[in-house]
């Protein structure tokens, strides 16, 4: 009977070591499952606006390529810094589209 004990506590063993494994199966998958969820809800929304009716947008004029010295990228040499108008939670401005190229 001694071999009986042995492989039906063998079996309870597994079982547990199952119920165990499962019960840790499905406490990841819920905290991935809710650490996604808040990576989602903090990505940016969308940054793409919608021009009213009637509304043209003329580009900025840019020096042109003859005017540029070496390494020069036309820019005004400011150090690149961005004024972000206040409730906007640091979203970068919208940009425009060009004609494609």
């Amino acid at each position: 009977m001694n071999e009986q004990q042995d492989l039906a506590s063998a079996v309870m063993k597994r079982d547990r070591s199952r119920s165990r494994m499962r019960m840790v199966t499905v406490t990841v998958g819920a905290a991935s499952l809710a650490t996604a969820g808040v990576v989602a809800y903090n990505l940016p929304g969308s940054t793409h606006t919608t021009a009213v009716s009637g509304t043209t947008t003329t580009p900025a004029a840019q020096p042109s390529a003859s005017s540029q010295q070496p390494g020069d990228d036309g820019g005004d040499g400011g150090g690149g810094s961005v004024t972000v108008p206040s409730g906007t939670f640091g979203q970068a401005p919208a940009q425009a589209t060009s004609g494609g190229s």
